[in-house]
């Protein structure tokens, strides 16, 4: 019984450890790739827990999201809002960044797809600002 108390509050300990630390809203224009996923273009909501953990959801229907794991960035340029950073090649965009705070951030894993594209052209930059809710 003492086992299960404790098992038990370990997870619940685990849980607000890993509770929300951000949650923001960000209007995409356009299609974009996550991961190996197509997003469509509309409003997201954006979720960011403890654990580098990162939810998408959104698009036109509402019924599109997608999860991953974010690698924890510094930026050496400080951002005057909240944003999500886009690297575009042609008409092609990939969601590259989300930069909650002024200079910390979380970087997207680039796919197979992205590095594909890289290896062959010019990327350049998009931002979108990001609105709390």
């Amino acid at each position: 019984m003492k086992r299960l108390c404790l098992t038990v509050g370990l997870l619940a300990f685990s849980a607000a450890l890993q509770a929300q630390i951000f949650d923001t809203r960000a209007e995409v224009p356009f299609d974009f790739w996550l991961g190996q996923k197509l997003m469509p273009a509309g409003t997201y909501s954006i979720s960011h827990f403890g654990t580098g953990a990162v939810l998408l959801q959104g698009g036109k229907d509402s019924k599109d999201g997608a999860m991953f794991l974010g690698e924890t960035l510094s930026s050496r340029e400080r951002h005057a809002e909240p944003t999500l950073e886009f690297t575009r090649y042609g008409n092609v965009y990939f969601l590259s960044k989300i930069f909650p705070y002024h200079r910390e951030g979380l970087g997207v894993p680039k796919s197979a797809k992205e590095k594909e594209l890289a290896s062959r052209g010019n990327p350049s930059k998009t931002d979108i600002t990001l609105s709390t809710k």
